[in-house]
């Protein structure tokens, strides 16, 4: 079917005429006539022709427009023509030849839809009248001078009020200060707005009492009548009473004449002193912003039971009543922020640790893995957080997504000869803005901020996990040549048994990984945090006070690490290899991966006694027999456990501003 069959369908031109029916009336206020609608029905097949045979080989939408553009004024004109023509019918039937002139509401049905919508607009804004300003002052036009006493005894009052006022405050601000916690802050907003509330009502009834005072003072006070001077000039003549009628308000004083002019200018003038006026408040809430540094530690997320989450990429919580029932272990903040204006981010402190494996070769059989590509290796880093909008645009999904751009600010390492600790990087979003603006209203409360580390990429820095899962601990007493089951990797190690120090207890401690990691993972001088663990078996004998005592030993303290290892096998048969032999100084494999963490055992406080032998755990010292806490380790691997490094954690520091009431905007005196 060609453009032109679909254009003069019977169905297209009873929509257009239905689309301008309904626009007429709308626009008239009614509904048309017979004779109005027969017309509208020819205008519309009329322009239907004509359109055609202009523009016949456009659209059918294209050509619906144009006959809807050109019959709207046509027939608005026609309509406008019959409305004047009816009106002049019947004023000169009534009154006579009336001349008209045209409305607004007629000249708008000519314009074009945006300029009368327009206009319509405009016309229906309301006009407000500027507030009047009340004059509250104390008029003493037409009353008698205040005596000193009165003026001494209502400065007094209002001396005494505004202590009261101050000291009400004050202990106010002394309750706000004393208050501490998350539930006693969430409630400080409202306790103050009551406590405000209340003072306000003490100070109205106060006000209303004092005026209830003084007019009741000057009610049964008889103000004696002064001595009229002016008998002085005219005489004392019997029967004549002087007038007073230049005492009045209104009456003009006589001019150079002391004697009858009583001064009612200066009365008018003396009456607006600031000392005889009682100043209220106004009714103007003062707010201040305060500054709030955030610090988050990413070591304190759930990394027990959680392991999606890593230093690089995780959440922290904001409201502590969201949280689940019971024990957990998460970021939360111990404040709930509540109108918040602005929050900035400030820097992140970031590990020096190596994100990605390098392994050369130097000889034919001899590797190396002494390379660090750390976060420096990439000339910015991206910080994603979703709960804030981004103000950082770019030429990728990436850097939209931002939140901040950070760059290298500073560096600093330990002052140990370990070339494998690197010490901390400062990143900065250096010259730029970094921040999420909330106006013209405060956001309410912040619930929750996930942080996100990427490359310039968009994909996240690393993906090695800074927590491990253990699967057994091996003690050093048990690495003795004298018990009944020795181990079969002893000689590779050095960190076995000495008779010298490990009376009680074993002095090392080894805790083997249920997976490989590399050497930036965890390293000398690393402190780690073991919790979770749990063996399949329950210890008996003398076994049960030293497991119990052992676990809150190395589940309570943070761990350094001596060294790392590789073990292969398990149980009795387990090889011990810390540094291949006992001379190489290397403590992994050649492609840099290992699977066992070292840690010191617990000592005899040496400060208290000098002495340098291990603890007797639950009082018991230990031995490699059954029963005891060596031989128990040895024998039940473990059925959960986490290990933390917390020196490979992110540290962010955030500034985040508060809108809160002014409490020093109701403190003025009264006389300012």
């Amino acid at each position: 079917m060609s453009s032109a069959d679909t254009f003069f369908t019977q169905k297209n031109e009873a929509m257009l005429q239905r689309v301008l029916y309904t626009d007429i009336c709308r626009r008239t206020g009614g509904d048309l006539n017979e004779k109005q609608a027969s017309r509208l029905m020819k205008t519309v097949k009329h322009y239907m022709t004509e359109v055609h045979r202009v523009q016949g080989n456009k659209s059918v939408s294209v050509l619906n427009k144009e006959v809807l553009q050109v019959v709207l004024p046509d027939y608005m004109m026609y309509i406008n023509r019959s409305s004047k023509a009816d009106r002049s019918e019947i004023s000169d039937i009534e009154e006579g030849p009336v001349v008209e002139e045209p409305k607004p509401n007629q000249k708008r049905l000519q314009l074009d839809l945006s300029t009368a919508f327009s206009q319509m607009q405009v016309s229906r804004q309301e006009t407000k009248a500027a507030p009047t300003m009340n004059d509250f002052r104390i008029s003493l036009q037409d009353e008698e001078p205040v005596s000193m006493d009165t003026f001494e005894r209502m400065k007094t009052e209002r001396e005494q009020e505004t202590m009261r006022a101050v000291q009400q405050q004050q202990q106010l601000q002394q309750q706000l200060q004393l208050q501490s916690g998350q539930a006693n802050f969430a409630e400080a907003t409202e306790v103050f707005s009551r406590d405000r509330r209340q003072v306000e009502a003490d100070a109205e009834a106060i006000f209303a009492e004092r005026e209830r005072k003084r007019l009741e003072v000057r009610a049964s006070t008889v103000m004696p009548v002064p001595t009229d001077m002016r008998a002085l000039f005219f005489g004392d003549k019997p029967g004549t009473q002087l007038s007073r009628t230049m005492n009045q308000p209104g009456t003009p004083a006589a001019a150079g004449n002391p004697t009858i002019a009583l001064g009612n200018r200066e009365r008018e003038v003396t009456g607006g002193l600031q000392q005889m006026i009682i100043t209220r408040e106004p009714e103007t809430m003062a707010y201040k912003e305060n500054e709030n540094n955030l610090f988050i530690y990413s070591g304190d997320r759930n990394w027990v039971t959680n392991s999606t989450e890593t230093r690089y990429n995780f959440s922290v919580t904001f409201d502590p009543a969201n949280l689940p029932t019971g024990q957990r272990l998460s970021p939360t903040s111990t404040v709930k922020f509540k109108n918040i204006t602005r929050i900035e981010f400030v820097k992140a402190i970031m590990p020096g640790e190596g994100l990605d494996m390098l392994v050369t070769r130097t000889t034919s059989n001899t590797y190396d893995t002494s390379l660090n590509m750390n976060i420096l290796s990439y000339p910015y880093i991206q910080l994603n957080i979703p709960e804030l909008d981004t103000n950082t645009y770019g030429t990728n999904q990436g850097l939209n997504a931002a939140f901040a751009v950070l760059q290298y600010d500073a560096n600093w390492v330990t002052d140990t000869n370990n070339t494998q600790q690197r010490g901390y990087l400062a990143m900065i979003p250096k010259f730029l803005k970094c921040q999420k603006v909330y106006q013209p209203t405060p956001l309410s409360t912040l619930q929750k901020l996930t942080f996100n580390f990427q490359r310039p990429d968009g994909t996240s820095i690393s993906t090695i996990p800074d927590t491990l899962n253990i699967s057994q601990i091996y003690p050093s007493f048990a690495m003795n040549s004298s018990a009944p089951a020795t181990f079969t990797g002893l000689a590779g190690t050095v960190y076995r048994y000495d008779s010298t120090v490990e009376t009680n207890s074993s002095a090392y401690y080894w805790l083997q990984t249920s997976t490989y990691f590399n050497h930036w993972t965890v390293s000398k001088g690393d402190r780690i945090l073991v919790n979770g663990l749990t063996f399949g078996t329950e210890p008996t004998g003398s076994a049960i006070g030293q497991v119990a005592d052992f676990l809150s030993y190395i589940q309570t303290n943070s761990l350094v690490v001596v060294d790392t290892g590789t073990i292969t096998g398990s149980g009795s048969n387990a090889v011990f290899v810390s540094g291949n032999t006992n001379s190489s100084a290397t403590s992994y494999n050649s492609q840099g991966y290992a699977n066992a963490i070292i840690v010191r055992g617990k000592f005899v406080d040496p400060t208290l006694t000098g002495s340098n032998i291990t603890y007797a755990f639950a009082n018991t010292p230990d031995s490699y027999t059954s029963g005891n806490l060596s031989f128990y380790l040895v024998a039940n691997p473990l059925t959960a456990g986490r290990l933390l490094n917390q020196s490979h954690q992110v540290h962010i520091a955030m500034r985040v501003i508060t809108r809160e009431l002014d409490a020093t905007g109701l403190l003025r005196p009264d006389n300012m």
